[in-house]
């Protein structure tokens, strides 16, 4: 049995930095990851661009069941110090209005930078090797050390940081191992759900306007009416819902409403930029214009004709009836459904389709200067394994950043004494 001072569970962002920052203060670091390299997700993040930071740095943009807690983590280690920390390593780091990508424009190249560290600070790394359980034993020097058993062997280490990820995106290897293992050690889990993933719509008509794409917002209501949140920007129509980052925003709290049996909906403004009235006006204009043009014609000038088709049939207006036969009353009904489609949220997407997992260990359970464990002493936790998760834009990776560097300057600091 070997015996390792710092052992790292996961490869993945936050196990990296973690191990980094372990080796950096001194200590013989191993990181097991599972998969055949490490980094996969990384790879994937940002259309594989990697958007690894963000300027703003604010507590709305991070979500968790203890809302206070994320914004005293990322202040030990905020965005300035992600820059600086990629810049040591030999990344180039581009600002685009505050959110933070490689200079060369490729999730590869921070992927590189980390492997290049690890093997200069000579830590070990193990792949394909897959952690089957942890135990706390006593030591041969009588001290409490952690026995890690694994499909190769088994290990004694003084200190263990778990960086095992979430459930989203199973394939690059987050498939919720972590949680048991921080179960057994006493820790409570926020159950699971995917986070920035598309929306599962309540309906029969998303067929016909699959493909398109609006300048759009969306909004989340409760099954009480209270408004959850609300979003804007590129807003993607698919055959089984819809999708785009306005939606990925709200799909943490959808995915939290259906979780706990509660219905959700989901309110799309199809012209955000526009009102009510001047909807209504323009839909009488373009009739006395022209009351011959069918109303498909008329609503095509003004939005793509999928989309059109949608709102006539929602509001019972036939495609091909002629404008000048159409009441006022209809075109009220149809400027209305412009602005306010409500439509009932049937589902989240599921794992397979999320970017980030909602829920984990509760943060209040780890010691919020150095992620160890308020359990278990030589125990640490970082990255989406915790009841945190960020919205789009470099917060997830920020928050793999913070807590692997803190999880890395605990663990690292060996007392042999």
């Amino acid at each position: 049995m070997r015996s390792i001072q710092v052992l790292v569970v996961g490869g993945g962002a936050s196990g990296m930095a973690a191990a980094i920052t372990a080796a950096r203060n001194g200590a013989r670091v191993l990181v097991l990851e599972k998969k055949k390299r490490l980094g996969r997700k990384l790879l994937a993040t940002g259309n594989g661009r990697c958007n690894f930071t963000n300027m703003v740095q604010e507590k709305d943009c991070y979500r968790s069941s203890e809302m206070d807690l994320p914004m005293r983590v990322i202040q030990k280690f905020n965005w300035e110090d992600s820059v600086r920390f990629f810049d040591e390593i030999g990344v180039l780091a581009r600002d685009r209005e505050g959110y933070y990508y490689p200079a060369s424009n490729q999730a590869v190249t921070v992927l590189r930078a980390l492997e290049r560290e690890l093997a200069r600070l000579g830590a070990e790394i193990h792949t394909e090797e897959t952690v089957s359980d942890i135990e706390r034993r006593m030591g041969r020097n009588g001290r409490d050390a952690f026995f890690v058993k694994t499909d190769r062997g088994s290990y004694l280490a003084k200190k263990v940081i778990l960086c095992t990820g979430g459930m989203a995106a199973p394939v690059y290897g987050s498939t919720g191992d972590g949680y048991a293992c921080a179960a057994k050690f006493g820790h409570h889990i926020v159950p699971p759900v995917p986070a920035l993933t598309s929306l599962v719509l309540d309906g029969n008509f998303m067929k016909a306007w699959s493909g398109v794409r609006i300048q759009g917002k969306v909004l989340l209501y409760n099954d009480k009416g209270g408004l959850l949140c609300e979003d804007r920007g590129e807003v993607q129509m698919v055959s089984y819902g819809i999708s785009g980052i306005p939606v990925f925003q709200i799909s943490h709290y959808a995915a939290r409403e259906l979780a706990d049996n509660r219905r959700a909906t989901l309110v799309l403004d199809g012209m955000p930029d526009y009102s009510r009235e001047w909807i209504l006006d323009a839909l009488l204009k373009r009739q006395k214009h022209n009351g011959k043009q069918s109303m498909g014609d008329l609503l095509g000038g003004m939005m793509p004709d999928k989309l059109a088709g949608v709102y006539l049939k929602q509001t019972k207006i036939p495609v091909s009836e002629r404008a000048s036969e159409t009441e006022k009353g209809r075109l009220e009904e149809l400027a209305t459904k412009i602005k306010q489609m409500k439509i009932p949220v049937k589902a989240v997407s599921d794992f397979e389709k999320a970017q980030v997992t909602a829920g984990g260990v509760y943060l209040s359970e780890v010691n919020p200067d150095t992620m160890e464990s308020e359990f278990c002493k030589g125990l640490y936790l970082a990255g989406e394994l915790l009841d945190v998760d960020g919205i789009c834009g470099g917060y997830n990776l920020q928050w793999a950043w913070a807590t692997g560097y803190l999880a890395g300057m605990g663990a690292g600091t060996i007392h042999d004494t």
